[in-house]
This record gives structure tokens, sequence and C-alpha cells, in this order.
């Protein structure tokens, strides 16, 4: 092979490099549990439930169930805080309005939000009618392909 086509060649796959990188996708996963955010409510927050999330880039897929929560589901948000420490709500997820059911999302993460996800200090949160301040909550963790 003549060095000007192999030249060539080797140029494109550098350059192609780049768009192969930012095309993988990584996966995460959340699970759901009851997080008392006062002394009041140890007794009464009840549930579980699982969040599955994909990155591509920046944009952040979620998707996730969730069931037996002591009341009805208001509003679910991603919040950035590092493990076992509560933290601001950064974006809002569709949930639905009840005990069990649904929740999803497509966000355009910041890339410090992107490297919060990939520290480990994103969680998912689950308020509730009988529980404004939140009923479930779980950390995003890496999740195997």
């Amino acid at each position: 092979m003549p060095a000007r086509s192999l030249a060539w060649i080797l140029s494109a796959v550098l350059l192609a490099a780049p768009l192969l990188v930012s095309a993988q996708t990584e996966n995460f996963r959340a699970r759901l549990s009851p997080m008392p955010t006062t002394p009041q409510t140890v007794d009464s927050i009840t549930g579980e439930g699982e969040v599955l999330l994909s990155l591509e880039g920046n944009m952040l897929t979620v998707s996730g169930t969730f069931e037996g929560m002591s009341t009805v589901a208001t509003v679910a948000h991603l919040h950035n805080g590092p493990p076992a420490q509560p933290g601001p709500a950064v974006h809002q997820l569709v949930v639905t309005a009840a005990t069990g059911g649904e929740l999803s999302g497509e966000i355009e993460l910041t890339d410090e939000q992107v490297d919060a996800l990939r520290a480990n200090s994103l969680y998912v949160q689950i308020h509730s009618e009988g529980n404004p301040p939140g009923e479930l909550r779980g950390w995003i963790f890496p999740r195997s392909q």
C-alpha cells in the first residue's frame, strides 16, 4: 500500500475516533428506598423502586418504576448531592400521580452535572402528598452493560 494511502486512512481513523467515543452509552442505576427527611417521617414513609439511566454525550435518559408509597407522588427530581447528603434539585422528571407508577425524563446535563453523575453525586427523589420534602430517594451509580 502506498504511503500516501496509508497516511490518509490513518488520518481518517484518528478524526473519527472522537466521534466513536462520544457516541458511547454509559449506563446507570438508582434503587429507590424510603428516605426520611425529618424524624417525624421515619414511620410514615414506604415504598421502593428502580430507575435505569443512560448517558450519551450530555443527554441523560431516565426511566423507572416505583410502588408502595404511603401517599400519592407529586413530583420527582434529579438532585445534586454526594451519597447520603441531600442537595438541590437540578432537573424535574415526569412522575405518575399515584402511590405506584413510572417516572421518566430526557435531560441535557451540563458538563459539571455529567462529572457529578460519574462521581456518584446525583440522585433521584420522589416527593409525595404526605411527605413533600421527599419519600423515596436513590443515588445513581454505574451499572454493567
